[in-house]
Order: structure tokens, then sequence, then C-alpha cells
């Protein structure tokens, strides 16, 4: 027994010396063990992710039925845009304390963090009494369609039990935010992945004794506040100088986390169009069955999908923490390894759901899937297309010139609304579809590659001069 107690010491000590004391001086090597420390503990958070999703999905449709569940994407789509209130103060964070870390400046890590704290629980109380209002005052008819109009007392009873719940997890992802700058996004995995096991737990609890919609979001959404809690302690036991600015914070740090931060609210304004349009045009331009079918396979794609966030979800941070410290060569490195390994993967995920989608959805959803092979195709090239614009936006975010990538993502948005409102009327739920590769395709798909290469470009050439301008120096 204590040979087995002394391995199990040794392996930790070799752990932690890998992953937190690497050789003095080796910053690419300390980046990219945390790197893979993170892909790990997210991979793992994924997997419970995924699982509580695949649970979800079947269970809360047969339980709520085809209508309500329809009402539930729906609310959780409005519900989700509180999102957006936080002015973009998160990834803004993120950036700045990766720069403030890596020059060693504490004490504008604190002011930053401090101002994000502020900023994002103002804009977050203001977002939520907006959207309250919007679906208190507003028909329901005129947000959701012409078949929920009679829903307006679940939707309210909804709304204002769960925005609460969605207030608190914009305000406690400032943490995350912070976790993220420091690459230490392994305590938000594991805290991830505890509150996922839990809510499998409590939504099969939930479901069996007949499920609301209320009841399903506060198990889905309110669980991960309580892991949020634990990393706010566990940051400030790490950090203990990031409570020095509580009180005190220069209106200069707010500027820093605008001007970056707005670009990135840009980011997650058009993430949230692409997630939640294709369920809403639907539903307001076609039929309850295909809003359903098409938002339960997009849903699926999402979830699988996730699998490309285990990699880019941390992928951006270091590769900001690689623009503070000048290490260039390592990002070239990295990406083209990702590249190769996503692509192969969206290729084998299209195939998988043309080949096997239709009879899985039957049977594991216990959804009519027949005649609708075209729109299984489609969305499997649009997740190919996806997932290919996606590595560049990710990779783009933690480069200079920020402004850029949200431009092209909300002009991705804007033709994937246009295209949807001609195409829906058209072909359903596959004109949808058609709309969400198209919007892929016509711009980002071959802008970003080519941004990518002016961005990597101008930074060899900026070193190359400072490397010039320090030998004439000598």
């Amino acid at each position: 027994m204590n040979l087995i107690l002394q391995q199990a010491q040794l392996a930790f000590a070799r752990l932690s010396r890998l992953f937190w004391n690497p050789v003095d001086g080796h910053r690419g090597s300390k980046r990219s063990n945390m790197l893979r420390l993170a892909i790990l503990s997210s991979s793992l958070s994924k997997v419970f992710g995924l699982a509580l999703q695949a649970i979800a999905i079947p269970l809360v449709y047969r339980s709520l039925g085809q209508k309500q569940y329809a009402l539930y994407l729906l609310m959780t789509g409005a519900l989700a845009t509180i999102a957006i209130a936080q002015m973009g103060a998160g990834p803004g964070l993120t950036k700045g304390i990766a720069d403030a870390h890596a020059g060693g400046d504490r004490e504008m890590e604190s002011s930053l963090f401090n101002a994000a704290l502020r900023l994002t629980t103002v804009c977050a109380l203001i977002g939520g009494g907006v959207i309250l209002a919007v679906l208190h005052w507003v028909p329901p008819g005129e947000i959701f369609g012409a078949s929920f109009q009679d829903e307006r007392p679940t939707i309210i009873s909804v709304a204002d039990v769960c925005i609460l719940v969605l207030v608190a997890q914009v305000i406690f992802g400032v943490v995350d935010s912070a976790l993220a700058g420091y690459q230490e996004q392994v305590f938000s995995n594991v805290g991830s992945m505890s509150s996922n096991i839990l809510s499998i737990g409590l939504l099969i609890a939930v479901c069996s004794h007949g499920a609301t919609i209320s009841a399903v979001i506060i198990v889905i959404y309110g669980v991960p506040i309580l892991s949020r809690l634990v990393n706010v302690i566990v940051l400030f036991r790490r950090r203990p100088y990031l409570l020095q600015g509580t009180f005190r914070t220069a209106r200069g740090r707010y500027q820093v986390l605008l001007s970056v931060g707005l670009a990135f609210w840009v980011i997650q304004l058009g993430g949230l169009i692409e997630q939640h349009s294709g369920t809403y045009v639907l539903a307001h331009l076609s039929s309850n069955q295909e809003t359903v079918l098409f938002a339960i396979i997009y849903k699926t794609l999402t979830l699988i999908g996730s699998v490309n966030l285990i990699i880019t979800q941390p992928l951006w941070p270091a590769f900001a923490d690689a623009v503070a410290h000048r290490d260039f060569d390592w990002i070239r490195r990295s990406y083209r390894r990702i590249r190769f390994a996503l692509t192969a993967f969206s290729c084998a995920v299209c195939l998988l759901l043309i080949a096997f989608g239709p009879p899985a959805f039957h049977y594991f959803v216990h959804i009519d899937t027949t005649q609708s092979r075209l729109l299984f195709c489609v969305l499997g090239a649009y997740f190919i297309a996806n997932v290919w614009t996606h590595l560049y936006y990710v990779t783009l975010m933690g480069l200079p010139g920020i402004w850029r990538v949200a431009l092209i993502l909300i002009s991705e948005n804007v033709i994937l609304l246009l295209s949807s409102l001609f195409l829906v009327p058209l072909f359903g739920g596959v004109g949808m579809a058609l709309a969400y590769l198209l919007a892929s395709l016509v711009l980002p798909a071959w802008l970003l590659p080519q941004l990518m290469k002016r961005t990597m470009r101008a930074l060899s050439g900026s070193v190359g001069t400072a490397r010039a301008d320090a030998r004439e120096s000598v």
C-alpha cells in the first residue's frame, strides 16, 4: 500500500513539474504544456457535456412534446441573448490579462479584472431587464411565431425565473475569462465537468416526474453556477492581488476593455445569430415539423462541433500569449497541426451524418426523417465549411486586427439572414441549411485565409525589423 502511495505521489510531482514548473526561459515549452493540460481537461468536460446534451435532446423532447420542445428551443435562444450584454468584457479581459501577465504588471491585471466585473454586472442587469420587458410587453406571436400566440403565461413564468439564472451565469463568467487569460482553463473545465455530471442526474430525475420548461432550463443552465462559485475562490486564493482594485479602478482600464471587448462583442453577437437564427426563421416561415427537425439536427451538429472547442477554446488565449512574447514560429507550428486534425474530423462527421443520420435520428429521437436525406447532406457539407472557417476565426482572434475578424463574421451573418429569407419559403428546412452553407462559402472560406497570411507576414516583418534595429544599436 505504501509503495502505491509513493508511486502516486511521484507521478503527481512529475505532472506538477511538467505543467506548472517548466524549465526557466522556455516560455514556448510552458505554453505548450499549459495548452495540452487545457485540452485534456476540456476534452473531459466536453465528453460529459456531450453526454448531458445527448441525454437531454431525446429525454426533454419526449417529456415536453413537440410544441413545448420547440418553445423550449426558442426560449433558450431568446434568453441566451443576455450573453451579449457584457459588451465583450469577458474576451477583452482574457486578452488584456494575457498581455499584462506577460509583462508582469499585476496592477494592470487587478484593474482589468475589477473593471470587467463591474462592467459585466451592470450590463447584465440592464440586459436582463430589457429582455424581460420585451417578453412581457410584446405579444408572443410576434416574437416566436403565430403558433405560440396562446403560450403567453408559460413564456412569462419561464422568463421571470430563468433570466436570474442567466444573469448570474454572465456575471460569474468573468472568472472563466480571467482564468483563460492566465491559461488556467483547467479549473473552469474541471468545474464544468462536475456540473455536467450533476446536471445529468438532476435532469433524469426532473423528466421522470413531469418536466417543465423552467425546470429543464434551471437544471441545464443553473447548475454550472455552482462550479463557477468554486472557481471564484480558486482564482482569489491563487492570485489575491486581484482584490486590490476592488473599490478603485482607473477609468483607462474600461477603455482598454472596451477597445478590444467591443470587437469580441460583435463576434459574440454574430455567433448567437448563427446559432439561433435558423430556428427563428423557420418558426416564422415554415411548419413546426420542419422547425423541430432542423433544430434537432443542427443542435446535434453543434454538440459534435463542440469537440472543436476542446482544442480551439484554449487556443486563442495561447496565441495571444505567444504574440505578447513574439513567438510566431510557435503559432505557425501549432496552427498547422490543429488544422490537419480538425479537417479530417469534419470530413468524417459529414460522411457519417449522410450515411447514418436519418435512421439514427428516427430511432433515438422518434422523429420522422423520411425524405430528409438532402437536409442531412447539406448540413454535412456546412459542417465541414464551418469547422474550416472556425479555426481561422479562433486563430485570428488571438492576433492583432480583431475588428477585421468581427466585420467578416457580421457580414457572414447578413448573408445568412438574407439568403434564408429567400430560400426557406421555397425549400423549408433544406433552404435554411443551404443558407448556412452559402454564408460560409461566399465570404469567409476564402477571405479568412488571405487575412491570416497577411497578418502573419506583417508580424514576422515587425520582428525582423526589431532585430535589425537591435543589431544596429549594438
